[in-house]
């Protein structure tokens, strides 16, 4: 005979997450005073709570916890239908994380024999990508031979992290040792 598994499923839709659950409506609000508020924001006032119960069920709207007051006991809660809140909590949340640009990690690839001017060059880059709020890893390949240079490798990456020290924060205070790589991360500040 199988035996059966099973599984407590939650009854949540996407817009609900952890941080709303803890939202307090209706009956669960216990503070004794509380202050309503309604859909356009206006103070309608401070009632005792079962006034502010019954002014909730005469309109067919729901009391929704905004904040709360320890000190004055005092409740804030916005009159209003709880799904219509919470779906423009959510829309509201989705569109704060459109306006955020997440920050990149730009990359500049070097030689170890690389001139001063072109050096110079990628200087002004890197801290333009700093100065956009982007973090910059910088890094110079070493093949086959070319690792009997790799002070001078090193060097040229703590050249580059003394002439950008005005605008970053750096991950190591020396360049990282890769396979054939040495690199240094700079974190905008």
């Amino acid at each position: 005979m199988l035996q059966k598994k099973f599984v407590k499923r939650t009854n949540t839709t996407n817009f609900e997450s952890s941080r709303w659950r803890m939202i307090f409506t209706n009956e669960q609000i216990k503070a004794p005073n509380i202050m309503i508020i309604d859909d356009e924001k206006n103070n309608l006032w401070t009632f005792p709570r079962r006034v502010a119960l019954e002014m909730s069920d005469e309109k067919w709207l729901d009391l929704v916890q905004i904040s709360y007051d320890p000190v004055k006991m005092l409740s804030t809660v916005r009159l209003t239908d709880y799904g219509k809140y919470m779906y423009q909590k959510w829309k509201d949340e989705k569109e704060q994380k459109k306006k955020q640009k997440p920050r990149e990690l730009k990359e500049l690839k070097l030689n170890y024999w690389i001139w001063d001017n072109d050096l110079q060059l990628k200087i002004r880059k890197a801290s333009e990508f700093l100065k956009e709020k982007n973090n910059v890893k910088i890094s110079i390949k070493l093949r086959w031979r070319e690792n009997i240079y790799a002070s001078k490798a090193v060097e040229k990456l703590m050249k580059i992290k003394e002439s950008l020290s005005d605008c970053w924060k750096a991950q190591y205070e020396t360049p990282k040792r890769e396979t054939h790589w040495y690199s240094i991360i700079l974190f905008s500040k």
